[in-house]
């Protein structure tokens, strides 16, 4: 087995992996199929997750090799689990601490939207300013339909579509770019997904799934 990766890359960009804790366990996710794989790299990090200051190494040692696009918080696992760290990361860049990356550099969340429940507390204010943009996995305007494609720990069933809902709206109003995501083919209605980012002035983009 190939050594687990804390930082890896994908077209144009770095993806951080910083957790695989996730309060969701999706009908659609791959990585019980991928054996925790994406492609060449091994994401599996469950027996140990790395403090800030190593991805932060990891990153500037990345940036010496080739130079890359923009910064992704994204791995088999939800990043506002570790929410802490995705903030130190992200301090770390906008105040310039890492050789030869702006501090202005692009930073994107990839998210099931469930931070504000995870923390216990609405977490987007502590995003403006490093974090650029948001995707949010939404996948349908249907609560029920939402818990079967989610199929979120019980601790977040109740609570968890309106939740993500309001996190999606925060950030339409806080952060540079938002956009919502769901799987063709799981039977969502897609045109009222294409409402909500019409009214939030938002994305939807619909991906297949694999």
């Amino acid at each position: 087995m190939n050594t687990a990766k804390i930082v890896y890359r994908y077209k144009n960009g770095l993806y951080i992996n910083l957790t695989n804790k996730c309060p969701t366990n999706c009908i659609f996710c791959i990585k019980h199929l991928w054996k925790m794989q994406f492609h060449k790299y091994n994401l599996d990090i469950s027996k140990f997750e790395p403090k800030a200051a190593t991805y932060i190494n990891a990153i500037g040692e990345e940036l010496k090799i080739a130079d890359f696009k923009e910064l992704i918080f994204c791995g088999y696992g939800e990043p506002t689990m570790r929410l802490a760290e995705m903030l130190e990361i992200s301090n770390a860049i906008r105040a310039g601490k890492i050789d030869g990356l702006r501090n202005d550099f692009k930073i994107r969340l990839n998210t099931n939207g469930l931070g504000d429940l995870i923390n216990e507390r609405n977490i987007v204010s502590q995003l403006i300013g490093k974090i650029n943009t948001a995707t949010i996995s939404l996948n349908t305007m249907d609560p029920e339909q939402w818990l079967h494609l989610m199929n979120p720990l019980e601790k977040y069933r109740e609570k968890g579509f309106l939740s993500v809902l309001r996190f999606i709206e925060d950030c339409s109003k806080n952060l540079d770019e938002t956009t919502i995501t769901a799987i063709d083919n799981l039977g969502a209605d897609i045109e009222k997904l294409n409402i909500l980012a019409e009214k939030l002035k938002i994305n939807l983009r619909v991906r297949s799934k694999l």
